[in-house]
């Protein structure tokens, strides 16, 4: 079965990743990962304690604000990295 057709619709419907791969007759860890990473070029996923698509304005900006803060944060790790390599 297509993963994309079992994977809930909002966050209060969520599923383990256990219960997505049983519901899609995915057996392997591996390319259950590799399907979510190209579904995901598509469609927001989001995982939360569990797999789900957002159904509601207010999950997008929760998915939005958490994507803006890791990226705040890497790009931190990144100008630190600068500082340091400037001293070597």
């Amino acid at each position: 079965m297509e993963l994309y057709k079992v994977i809930p619709i909002g966050k209060k419907n969520k599923i383990s990743r256990q219960e997505l791969m049983y519901k899609a007759k995915i057996t392997d860890v591996k390319q259950f990962r590799q399907e979510i990473a190209k579904l995901k070029e598509k469609y927001i996923v989001i995982f939360d304690d569990g797999y789900y698509l957002p159904a509601t304005k207010a999950e997008y900006e929760e998915f939005i604000e958490k994507m803006q803060l890791q990226v705040g944060n890497i790009n931190s790790t990144i100008e630190l990295a600068k500082q340091e390599m400037e001293a070597v």
